[in-house]
């Protein structure tokens, strides 16, 4: 967002004025777990196109953007700033204690790099269609020259990137094409001539389909040759705080020591893994980077109620949170409710859908009991991810005890929900005035939601 920019637009023209825009909302699209002030511009100021860490505690950037701008005979300076922040929980804001990591604020440095790279020297007369076709690829661009620096790789990653979005697109015996590969750092292996990674895979169409990205991956040297066809359920797998959506579990625990994952699913996503992590996606085209340990604090903060010990409510939050991943990523929708009172199941669940519910049926009841545990922290991944997908939602008290699963909500209080809301959508809201909840759409999308307000979306 820039404040009155019709100079600027003078200066640049419609499309010079739009790449800008796109460009400074660009670490917010990438971080959307953060929140960046209005730009300011200052006319002849100068200064260091960069980031850099706002004070010793490290939960802000200084975001610093120089334009020198042709105009007839002379060049304008102009020096725009602005301020990126974590996004943080009302009233309870210092009570989040991580600071802003190194990989943020090398994301954030190369889009002002590389946003006064294109723009310097550029003016009303650049071409539109230039600016449009690098708009398009920017975010891409950003993300491909951080992981190639990062994983201290010599291929080309922005290339290996375009041909799984184009794999994306294509299918094989009918059937969309999933992928994997391990970019392995510690590999030096170059290729001979027509074995170059990814091309190799591009120019034979039965190599597309040879890994499926979650149990067989590819593994490719720094230099872009196929070392290898790799069986990732023989990987042992990862342990403690890892994040990932638990079909690719195999291929996660592979991405470590150097080695960075990628994969194609079936419904065109990208993801990228490296030390048992999701760290990136890419979904209709929008790259982000994933800071699972802010995302969970934001959520605690947000769940905290009397009486019950923090760690337990942050052992609750990271089961649903694990939940609410893998279900974003198998595309099925669902929703979770964390109830800040126990007395609150009444007011959102119909009669007959909450577990001991005396109009609860025979059958039902048979299967509430075999269920492997009644509380969400100790549930099985795969069991919670399965209640997860059927159709209502999953409602749990304070301490994580299942209340309710595959439960229809009609919540007393349904708040200013807009007619064109789905079912999904209004009961978020009406349930989010009695606790927590967090919706997954059926696109992916997770939404998290507290007395009828939206506070995160990723």
């Amino acid at each position: 967002m820039l404040k009155n920019p019709r100079k600027l637009k003078r200066l640049l023209g419609d499309e010079g004025l739009a790449f800008l825009q796109h460009a400074l909302n660009a670490p917010t699209r990438l971080l959307p777990h953060t929140k960046l002030e209005e730009w300011t511009v200052e006319w002849d100021g100068t200064v260091k196109s960069g980031a850099t860490y706002r004070g010793s505690d490290r939960r802000a950037l200084n975001l610093s953007l120089q334009l020198n701008l042709p105009n007839s005979q002379s060049t304008i300076k102009c020096a725009l700033r602005a301020k990126l922040e974590r996004k943080t929980a009302q009233g309870v804001g210092r009570s989040i204690p991580r600071t802003l990591d190194d990989r943020e604020l090398d994301l954030c440095r190369r889009v002002l790099h590389r946003t006064t790279d294109i723009l310097r020297g550029s003016g009303a007369a650049s071409t539109s269609e230039s600016l449009r076709a690098i708009r398009a690829a920017f975010d891409e661009q950003i993300v491909a020259a951080h992981l190639k620096d990062f994983h201290k790789l010599h291929l080309d990653v922005a290339e290996v990137l375009s041909a799984m979005r184009e794999l994306a697109g294509q299918s094989y015996e009918n059937k969309s094409i999933t992928f994997g590969c391990l970019l392995d750092q510690n590999s030096n292996e170059e290729p001979d001539r027509n074995g170059i990674f990814p091309q190799a895979i591009r120019d034979q169409k039965k190599y597309r389909a040879l890994t499926d990205g979650f149990r067989t991956a590819y593994r490719v040297s720094s230099f872009g040759r196929i070392i290898g066809f790799e069986d990732c359920i023989d990987t042992p797998q990862a342990h403690g705080r890892h994040y990932f959506p638990e079909w690719c579990a195999h291929l996660a625990a592979a991405s470590h020591k150097g080695v960075c994952g990628l994969c194609l699913t079936r419904h065109g996503d990208i993801l990228v893994l490296n030390a048992g992590t999701l760290r990136f996606t890419c979904r209709f085209g929008r790259w982000r980077y994933w800071n699972h340990t802010h995302i969970i604090d934001l959520l605690r903060s947000r769940a905290r109620v009397q009486k019950v010990a923090p760690k337990i409510v942050g052992a609750v939050v990271n089961a649903i949170y694990r939940a609410a991943l893998d279900v974003s990523f198998r595309r099925s929708g669902g929703l979770f409710v964390l109830l800040k009172r126990r007395m609150n199941l009444r007011k959102i669940v119909v009669n007959g859908d909450a577990i001991e519910d005396e109009r609860r049926s025979d059958v039902d009841n048979t299967f509430d009991g075999a269920l492997p545990s009644q509380k969400i922290q100790t549930m099985p991944p795969c069991v919670t991810n399965e209640l997860a997908g059927l159709d209502g939602a999953i409602v749990l008290d304070n301490t994580g005890t299942i209340r309710a699963y595959g439960a229809v909500l009609r919540p007393e209080r349904a708040g200013r929900i807009r007619a064109t809301e789905g079912s999904r959508t209004k009961a978020a809201i009406g349930a989010s005035y009695c606790g927590l909840s967090v919706k997954v759409s059926s696109d992916g999308d997770i939404t998290c939601y507290e007395n009828g307000k939206s506070f995160l979306n990723i």
